[in-house]
């Protein structure tokens, strides 16, 4: 859909809303959820059946009441193969980011996973041939910076053992940046269509997600408390992805995109004022250099 020509209609404010304000659910859904994590006694294994389990609900629910149409049809073929394939590589972002929300510090969890928007933009560039400006270009710059800070952080102040949280935060950025390169090749392609993607989301986790968890659960607990509250995390999870997926049908991806990976925010403020984690110093200068990158990665040359 031309997503450039956007900018050139005359009611600007109210085309910006139809997609910042989805997007803005987005940001508070995916950072309240990981802050609100810590409170629940369950492992990721148990989360991972949780989402998919709850993605039954709110993808193919969403599927059967606005759309039902054939996701094998012929003229969307191409485009199902690719959000196919991106599906599955983003199941195994999934499986990481759980990983590492379990074993380390919410904030900075979500702060380095959302440098994913930076590897994001690299692999466009290489791979979709996308153009991006200087000011792009320093964003990807300062997010490859942050993490090297994080890593060399975390190394001098916790023991080898402990750093799972960090190896699975980076798998996790590769795995949602080149996903990100797939959904973006696919709306390309003909029959490009939200509820067919959201369909092939849901087929992406029931077969990474759902097959980790079940693999994993080690004979693991289920209270009625646990489960109550790991559903509505998993929910907001699940909420923001809908919305994500909306704000993208309607703004610009370039824009968009990276702009989602503000959800450290939230869970930053939660961390801080319910959680009380501790961050070091050069933590946070990490945190604000990754909050800095994102709306320079976003930063797009205006048309003349």
């Amino acid at each position: 859909m031309g997503t450039d020509t956007i900018f050139r209609k005359p009611c600007y404010s109210r085309i910006v809303l139809r997609w910042a304000l989805p997007l803005l659910v987005t940001v508070l859904s995916y950072g309240l959820a990981a802050g609100i994590w810590k409170h629940a006694a369950l492992t990721a294994a148990q989360f991972c059946v949780l989402f998919v389990a709850v993605k039954v609900a709110t993808n193919l629910g969403a599927w059967a009441a606005f759309s039902r149409k054939n996701i094998f049809a012929r003229d969307a073929r191409t485009f199902a193969k690719f959000c196919f394939w991106g599906h599955i590589i983003n199941g195994l972002a999934w499986i990481c980011y759980f990983v590492a929300l379990s074993t380390g510090p919410a904030a900075i969890v979500q702060t380095v996973t959302a440098g994913y928007t930076a590897l994001a933009a690299l692999l466009a560039l290489i791979i979709l041939k996308e153009r991006a400006t200087i000011v792009q270009l320093l964003g990807i710059a300062l997010v490859i910076g942050a993490a090297m800070m994080i890593g060399y952080s975390t190394g001098a102040t916790e023991a080898s053992s402990d750093r799972t949280w960090f190896v699975a935060s980076m798998l996790t950025i590769l795995f949602w940046g080149g996903a990100m390169v797939f959904f973006k090749h696919a709306y390309n392609q003909p029959g490009a269509d939200d509820w067919r993607f959201f369909v092939i989301n849901f087929i992406g986790m029931a077969l990474t997600v759902l097959p980790y968890g079940l693999a994993t659960l080690e004979g693991a607990t289920w209270s009625p408390d646990a489960i109550a509250l790991g559903a509505l995390i998993v929910l907001l999870y699940a909420v923001g992805d809908l919305t994500l997926f909306a704000a993208l049908a309607r703004g610009p991806a370039a824009i968009v995109t990276p702009l989602s990976g503000l959800y450290p925010i939230p869970t930053i403020i939660y961390a801080a004022l319910v959680l009380d984690e501790s961050i070091t110093a050069l933590q946070w200068i990490a945190i604000a250099m990754v909050l800095v990158a994102i709306p320079m990665i976003s930063k797009k040359e205006q048309a003349r």
